[in-house]
């Protein structure tokens, strides 16, 4: 018989009679379990209790006790999810509201509203509503600046930005400011300097913590804090161990580790490669209380919509001819590879065949560029535009070859990003470039017109580049363009990107599918845990 104790904040297991063997097999086939080798005891997180409230056993009267608090806490927490809190600051909107309510009750949890509808403002709410002194803002680089304009616009408030040189940072690092914003790559270059002990932590596309064996993921999880907030329209890039690592910063302890997680919820084929997933209703029942996601479409019904056009494009003979060329030899490169070869050595192999279809002069090819020849007859037909590309060199060439004045690369200063979208904005014609520098933090909505001149592998980065300019405050339908070539690498990666896409859309939309229509208690238990 399993016999079932509480210690908090854990669930305790012991065996005892003749069906040892069975018992141990039961237990051991619990999502989230931990041998504890000196007491011959198996212990399971009280907030994964839903994975063992129908365990046939002996339950003291601890654990029913604790069993029936734990379950009643976590609807409640649902619950927040449709509440809105009528004392909550009048400059937020009803949704967010109810985002900065859940916030200050989940303490750990990622807001994964879609992008554009306001996460940064609801996060620092929560943080004033809860009253922390000690906040620390972590970020993508390019981001800080736009935390300290949120801080200001929406608070009144001038948070100590972590800059300079090291010894300029060491000295900022001693500030008694009550929010501290800093870019994520400063964990390892200032850690003997930062305090490692906060209030409230906030991690700012927590994709930057997608790789579990990352010095910077594993450095950002040995921070300590009462309050973690993860905010990220999308957590899911590749597949769903980011969503494993993420979520391991969020709330430590309701998953199982790494491997058992791999092997649980994900499907290998023969050859080990991912090949789907698996058990995601029980992966939901873990996770979704502490996590809130909210679409466009479903809180800003005045927010016009988003439109797609494909633009498929087809090289010349003689562009066919090149490109042929260096697909043929990326194959035969490939095939004379020993063994395994590292999918960054692939994808560095893959970048000729890259820059070709956007530009062939890159790699030294007296070939017009058909991408360039399409942007040249859309800028024609529409006032403002914004064209997004990878490669810094292609952004260099459609600023020459389309004159304009608005450019924005990683070289652009930080602090004048905001300013020279601003002007852009103001302006009743024209065109800005931008490189993957400016899908982070910029409010493009004096334009409606985008181009996908440059992809890039992750559905991420593309949603973020759209959502510059698909966003409160957009007064008009954005269009979204996507050229690509057709039978080449253009096209390939195209495929990637929305198989990717679809995936990590279906996987958080499943888990806030309660969030459609005002849900009971009830409904939550019939709907999620079943």
């Amino acid at each position: 018989m399993i016999f079932i104790d509480f210690e908090k904040p854990d669930f305790v297991l012991s065996f005892s009679g003749n069906e040892f063997e069975l018992d141990l097999h039961v237990v051991r086939n619990l999502p989230v379990r931990e041998f504890i080798k000196k007491r011959r005891l198996w212990i399971v997180p009280g907030l994964a209790v839903k994975t063992i409230e129908n365990l046939r056993g002996e339950w003291s009267p601890a654990a029913l006790n604790a069993k029936k608090t734990i379950t009643n806490n976590l609807l409640q927490l649902v619950d927040y999810k449709f509440q809105s809190n009528g004392e909550s600051n009048s400059k937020l909107r009803t949704y967010q509201k109810i985002g900065v309510n859940f916030l200050v009750h989940a303490k750990k949890s990622l807001l994964s509203d879609d992008m554009g509808l306001g996460k940064t403002i609801q996060a620092i709410s929560a943080l004033e509503e809860m009253g922390t002194q000690r906040n620390l803002i972590l970020c993508p680089a390019s981001l800080k600046w736009n935390w300290a304009n949120e801080f200001k616009k929406h608070f009144n408030v001038i948070p100590t930005i972590i800059n300079g040189s090291k010894k300029e940072r060491a000295e900022l690092w001693l500030s008694d400011n009550k929010y501290i914003v800093a870019n994520y790559d400063l964990l390892s270059y200032d850690w003997n300097e930062m305090s490692q002990q906060w209030d409230a932590i906030i991690a700012d596309e927590a994709v930057y913590l997608k790789t579990h064996s990352s010095r910077r993921t594993k450095l950002a999880k040995k921070l300590k804090s009462d309050i973690r907030i993860a905010l990220s329209g999308l957590p899911i890039e590749n597949n769903l161990m980011d969503f494993h690592s993420i979520m391991e910063w969020v709330r430590p302890g309701i998953l199982p580790s790494y491997n058992r997680f791999k092997y649980r919820y994900c499907k290998f084929d023969y050859l080990g490669k991912l090949s789907g997933y698996q058990n995601l209703t029980e992966l939901h029942l873990l996770t979704s209380p502490f996590v809130l996601r909210r679409k466009k479409e479903d809180v800003l019904t005045e927010l016009p919509p988003k439109i797609y056009t494909d633009c498929p494009l087809e090289l010349s003979s003689s562009a066919r001819k090149a490109y042929n060329a260096l697909s043929d030899d990326f194959v035969q490169w490939l095939r004379a590879q020993p063994g395994v070869t590292p999918p960054s050595s692939v994808l560095e192999k893959l970048i000729r065949m890259r820059q070709f279809v956007e530009f062939p002069s890159i790699i030294g090819f007296d070939i017009p560029s058909i991408k360039l020849g399409w942007v040249k007859e859309l800028v024609e037909g529409v006032d403002k535009l914004v064209v997004f590309s990878y490669f810094r060199d292609s952004v260099e060439l459609l600023k020459n070859n389309l004159k304009v004045k608005y450019v924005l690369t990683g070289d652009t200063p930080i602090e004048d990003r905001v300013n020279l979208i601003e002007k852009f904005n103001l302006e009743d014609k024209g065109i800005l470039i931008c490189s993957d520098a400016g899908r982070f933090g910029l409010n493009i909505t004096g334009s409606d017109n985008i181009v996908h001149f440059g992809r890039v592998w992750n559905p991420a980065a593309m949603l973020q580049r759209e959502d510059r300019l698909h966003r409160i405050g957009q007064k008009n339908v954005v269009k979204v363009f996507d050229p690509y070539v057709m039978e080449t690498i253009d096209e390939g990666i195209r495929k990637v990107v929305i198989n990717r896409k679809n995936f990590s859309e279906q996987f958080m939309n499943n888990s806030e599918e309660m969030s459609k229509v005002r849900l009971s208690k009830k409904d939550y238990e019939l709907l999620v845990i079943g």
